[in-house]
């Protein structure tokens, strides 16, 4: 489909929703890069994580805006925030784009990160795909973990 003078490559709609990510680069043997403190992670490891805030999810990613400008192909160890509950949901996924939406001062810049998401809580989003016949939307293990069933997710 093409929208605007650009092809849609979208296979799944996208939730717009609002969580805090905090995410970090998942080393290899290839991967250089430098890492700066933005915020506290609220288990107290610093150790190498970004914050970001999550502006989309799908049934196989998310996208999150970030100070940090991550290159395609870089392997994420992500945890996302609920606002209610304390606890994690742990996804890891593969960057697929990431460009920079604001800033020109190296301060001020914030990139916008599409993440195609592998695994959540150790399972294989690929597995969890599947289509919810009642209300005729595709749904996964990405999406359950972060809205519950969609019938749940109306009632919100």
């Amino acid at each position: 489909m093409k929208k605007k003078g650009f092809l849609e490559r979208r296979k799944f709609s996208r939730f717009d929703t609002e969580l805090k990510v905090y995410f970090k680069v998942k080393y290899d043997i290839n991967t250089r890069v430098e890492f700066r403190v933005v915020e506290t992670a609220p288990d107290g490891d610093n150790n190498n994580k970004y914050l970001g805030v999550c502006r989309n999810v799908s049934v196989e990613g998310l996208c999150f805006d970030s100070v940090r400008k991550l290159n395609k192909g870089d392997i994420l160890l992500l945890e996302v925030y609920e606002p209610i509950v304390r606890s994690s949901i742990e996804m890891e996924g593969q960057v697929r784009w990431s460009k920079m939406i604001s800033g020109g001062d190296d301060d001020k810049k914030i990139f916008r990160t599409g993440v195609l998401l592998m695994t959540v809580q150790g399972k294989p989003v690929a597995d969890s795909i599947y289509f919810d016949k009642q209300y005729k939307v595709m749904w996964s293990a990405v999406l359950e973990s972060l809205f519950g069933s969609f019938a749940a997710m109306k009632k919100k």
